[in-house]
């Protein structure tokens, strides 16, 4: 038997791609999904913040046509970036035009000098330093610094760079100063378009794979799992055998109700860190609230969050007619607990401030979400403990996949393939491991 830890996207995915090899999906929840769900409010759908699929590998489009067809928008993106007054075109390095002259120089110069810096080896170098040595100081400290500062709430020299290198474009010097001057560059980065549900919000993905996953318990809630005896014992007492174990759930909580390890695992655990998400939801009774933008980042540090979404820019079936919806995101410290009163008050004045609102737009909804974990931080105590226990793990017939059980940076297509990867990986163990039947003697 097969367990799985988890019913997101990547414990769903993992599900239906096992077919018939012998599974069961555990699921704290009463619905599966995970940070893939999506809840209404007063007419108004809100997903867990902003939630879009970006599809580049060819085995993630043919699974989305073959589950969901003709489900999806395909959507070029218009992401902006607001600071110091002005609003840029998204990526902030590419296009800079608009912002005080001192500071484009300071950028552009800034660049150059990094283009004969060499780009610093090894995965335990820092952000900081690999910001610094690839955009230069002042693209770094207009944008960089501060923006992931308030996203992760760790200084950029406390974190590694080995989350970064795929998700952060890298412009050549004719991108920076065409940027500079005004020639904007268009459809830089891993997210040039995404897709998003012409009907309903995200959770339409987990949905279309629960419906096709038979052996999936909600509400089931794993309160110890021996890894000796290979068994999970569930909160109500229930005790479940398994062969191979998949783990999505956060990976700290994981190794704290693991038994049958190594002493020093459960004290593992609490070297791992992550931010968490604060998303104020909106709802709107004005239409066109963001002037046609998906998404807007804001780096400066007198704005108290870091990125505001429009779900009704991505789909008009997610809001009522005549209105828009917005989610406002602040990234925590794990032990923050701020007044959320409090906090949405203080976010409606900046956006009255910034010109995203008016003074006289009737809000129907304010609505919180918190997610935590948030984000997962990377440093070098995260790669050692990795180091650590993700091989005693394996050769236990444990294997940590998805955002939180391999506690990395991730997206829902990767979620989709990790769940395809590991599936096909344990049916050929699955199938090896069966005795051939005997042949029959010839008469």
């Amino acid at each position: 038997m097969i367990l799985i830890l988890g019913g997101g996207l990547a414990g769903l995915s993992t599900a239906y791609h096992l077919g018939q090899v012998p599974h069961l999906v555990l699921e704290g929840e009463a619905s599966p999904g995970g940070l893939c769900r999506s809840r209404e409010v007063d007419g108004y759908v809100f997903d867990h913040t902003g939630h879009l699929l970006h599809l580049r590998d060819p085995r993630a489009e043919r699974l989305v046509a073959e589950l969901m067809p003709d489900a999806f928008r395909v959507i070029e993106r218009r992401a902006l970036i607001r600071s110091r007054g002005a609003t840029l075109p998204f990526p902030f390095q590419a296009n800079l035009h608009g912002l005080p002259r001192e500071v484009v120089a300071e950028c552009i110069l800034g660049f150059v000098e990094a283009m004969g810096v060499p780009v610093p080896g090894g995965s335990r170098v820092s952000f900081r330093d690999w910001s610094l040595a690839v955009l230069g100081r002042g693209i770094s400290e207009a944008f960089m610094f501060p923006y992931n500062t308030k996203l992760f709430r760790r200084d950029p020299s406390g974190m590694t760079a080995d989350w970064v290198s795929w998700a952060v474009p890298r412009p050549n010097l004719a991108e920076v100063v065409q940027g500079a001057l005004g020639i904007e560059n268009r459809g830089m980065g891993y997210n040039p378009t995404f897709r998003y549900p012409a009907v309903g919000g995200i959770e339409i993905v987990p949905n279309a794979f629960a419906d096709r996953v038979e052996r999936l318990r909600l509400g089931a809630r794993v309160a110890e799992v021996d890894a000796a005896r290979r068994t999970v014992t569930l909160e109500g007492g229930e005790r479940l055998d398994w062969e191979r174990l998949v783990v999505t759930v956060p990976l700290p909580g994981f190794l704290r109700m693991l038994r049958g390890v190594p002493d020093d695992f459960r004290a593992l655990a609490d070297r791992l860190d992550w931010s968490v998400v604060a998303c104020l939801n909106l709802g709107i009774e004005r239409p066109n609230v963001g002037g046609g933008a998906h998404w807007i980042y804001f780096p400066d540090p007198d704005v108290p969050f870091y990125r505001v979404g429009f779900p009704s820019g991505f789909s008009d079936r997610v809001a009522p007619a005549g209105c828009s919806s917005m989610y406002v995101e602040f990234g925590l410290a794990r032990d923050e607990r701020p007044d959320l009163g409090t906090l949405a008050d203080g976010a409606i004045e900046v956006l009255r401030r910034e010109g995203f609102l008016r003074h006289d737009d009737p809000i129907a909804v304010r609505d919180w979400i918190r997610i935590d974990p948030g984000y997962v931080i990377f440093d070098r105590d995260r790669q050692d403990v990795l180091a650590r226990v993700v091989p005693e793990l394996e050769r236990m017939g444990i294997h940590l996949i998805g955002r939180y059980g391999a506690w990395t940076y991730s997206y829902m297509e990767r979620a989709m393939l990790d769940g395809l990867e590991i599936a096909r990986s344990l049916a050929s163990d699955s199938a090896r491991a069966v005795p051939p039947a005997p042949r029959s003697r010839a008469r």
